[in-house]
């Protein structure tokens, strides 16, 4: 989808009067927290009021302006919480393209089964995952 740069300017200003989300080039800034893309394309959160101090590492992006929002408010149990559904997630995502890659270089029928099977499991437990996370997401936000 191709936006155009009013409507692009307009998204990001009905979004920064919801939420105090700043975006910078690639770099998301909430409050005092600064969220960078690393090199490998896990997002690190960082403390940025004496300088950056490294929180914590995330998979997805939107966990770790969670996480920012939780250790700002110190709800730590929370954070917690959060960071476990982001590594449950990642790992399903990998397992997900690891079943695809073994699918396409079998040759063996069963163990191409079992393949499909396990991906399937998956997916399906990667789907339950992303809508635990997008739940907590509209909690913490409200």
């Amino acid at each position: 989808m191709i936006l155009t740069t009013e409507l692009q300017k307009k998204i990001e200003h009905e979004l920064l009067n919801e939420l105090p989300i700043r975006v910078k080039d690639n770099n998301i800034e909430y409050n005092h927290f600064l969220i960078m893309q690393d090199k490998d394309g896990y997002w690190g959160l960082y403390n940025n009021i004496n300088g950056l101090e490294f929180i914590q590492r995330f998979f997805l992006r939107s966990c770790a302006v969670m996480a920012a929002r939780l250790y700002e408010k110190v709800k730590i149990q929370d954070f917690v919480t959060v960071k476990s559904l982001d590594s449950s997630y990642r790992n399903f995502s990998n397992d997900i393209i690891t079943f695809r890659y073994l699918i396409k270089k079998t040759t063996d029928d069963v163990k191409r089964d079992n393949y499909y099977f396990r991906l399937a499991e998956c997916i399906l437990k990667s789907k339950e995952i992303k809508r635990q996370i997008e739940n907590l997401y509209r909690t913490i936000f409200r």
